[in-house]
């Protein structure tokens, strides 16, 4: 008799862990349903709202910044977008800026440059910042020259995840600056290409609003050190 209820207390304290197994795995999933559908709402609500930074109507002169990215159909997209700006005459000039990479031994601004120079056919009113690494350091360098402030407006050619940023960035920097405007490339529709831009830009974020000896640190990682 006692070895069966020993063996009933055993099976029934079994059965309650099981119980309690199935319950936390049940719990957890529904969990990670809830955070895939929120993390999917948000790239939507994300990109929808970055498409108002898209100003190609409004624009009227000023001076065209183009953003080094490593995607080569992203680059060619930027270039084109620049480059029919520029010979609309929408646009006076065309700087590109970012894509320093020290440890490669590569100068990706003047490798976009190159190209709408060629494309536009007014290799005179292109130009590359060739110092710059990434969107913080080129909106620097920009931020700090007077030909920019002299020029009245500016216009960041790059897709509207990242102009919403770029503008973010730019106006963090004191002084008298230019107008910043947005020209966003005709992109894609795309889910997880988009889910993909959304994310970058995330970490993007994140990596802009740390503290600066932070981010410099994480840049030279990621990029190469300028000093190395």
């Amino acid at each position: 008799m006692q070895i069966w209820s020993r063996c009933c207390t055993s099976a029934l304290a079994a059965d309650s862990e099981l119980v309690i197994i199935a319950l936390v795995i049940h719990r957890i999933r529904t969990l990670l349903i809830w955070l895939v559908v929120a993390d999917l709402v948000a790239t939507l609500l994300f990109w929808g709202v970055t498409r108002l930074s898209d100003e190609t109507g409004k624009l009227s002169g000023g001076r065209g910044i183009i953003f080094y990215t490593d995607n080569a159909a992203d680059a060619s997209a930027r270039i084109d977008k620049g480059v029919a700006l520029l010979k609309a005459e929408k646009l006076d000039r065309l700087l590109v800026v970012g894509g320093h990479r020290p440890q490669e031994g590569r100068l990706g601004s003047q490798e976009m440059a190159l190209l709408a120079a060629r494309r536009s056919g007014r290799a005179e009113k292109v130009s590359a910042d060739v110092e710059s690494r990434d969107t913080i350091s080129g909106l620097e360098n920009l931020a700090n020259t007077t030909s920019t402030a002299e020029s009245g407006k500016i216009v960041f050619i790059s897709n509207c995840m990242h102009i919403l940023r770029a503008k973010a960035v730019y106006a963090s920097h004191p002084g008298n600056q230019a107008k910043a405007y947005g020209a966003c490339p005709r992109g894609g529709f795309n889910p997880l290409d988009i889910w993909r831009r959304a994310h970058y830009e995330a970490g993007a974020w994140t990596l802009f609003l740390m503290p600066e000896s932070w981010r410099d640190a994480i840049i030279d990682r990621l990029r190469g050190d300028e000093d190395a």
